[in-house]
């Protein structure tokens, strides 16, 4: 049975590393940018300072997402950038993304974080209730303005007055 919770470090880090290289590497590609940014994170904060979940089916993570705060404007804020989330390709198109998502969703809305920031399919995470960022005044550079990848998700404490340039902490 797959159930999401609060990952555990360090008993979860060789687990979490594995999923992450397994969704994200092909035969185009590896995982580097995506293992760089879940270690960049890790070395960054504080556990409390995050919100890391996975899935775990029998004892084995298969599934990962991680947010954190960021920078707007060089500030340090309570707007939280998503790190790639990811499942293993076993067991893709189970529910388990969505599960991860909508879980990360209620628990910034918990600790009363205003926004989730992230790159991504549009399509799939409009689902979320993700909405593009520039037009909520948020850029980040490396999207490129007006990027449609650059996706917002409005949580209760949501303050129009937080706008300006993203950066992710793991940068």
């Amino acid at each position: 049975m797959t159930v999401v919770r609060i990952a555990s470090r360090p008993e979860d880090e060789e687990g979490i590393l594995a999923v992450v290289d397994a969704a994200f590497s092909d035969a185009t590609r590896d995982a580097s940018e995506e293992l760089g940014i879940v270690r960049g994170t890790w070395a960054a904060m504080n556990a409390d300072q995050l919100i890391e979940l996975v899935a775990d089916d029998d004892g084995t993570v298969v599934a990962h997402v991680l947010a954190a705060p960021g920078r707007i404007d060089s500030a340090p804020t309570s707007v939280a950038g998503v790190a790639p989330v990811c499942v293993a390709p076993s067991h893709q198109r189970r529910g388990i993304g969505t599960a991860l998502m909508q879980s990360l969703v209620v628990a910034a809305t918990t600790r009363a974080w205003p926004l989730l920031l992230l790159l991504g399919d549009p399509a799939y995470y409009a689902r979320f209730g993700f909405e593009p960022a520039g037009p909520l005044g948020l850029t980040y550079a490396p999207a490129g303005a007006g990027s449609p990848h650059f996706q917002a998700r409005r949580l209760d404490d949501y303050d129009a007055r937080q706008r300006g340039a993203f950066t992710y902490c793991w940068e």
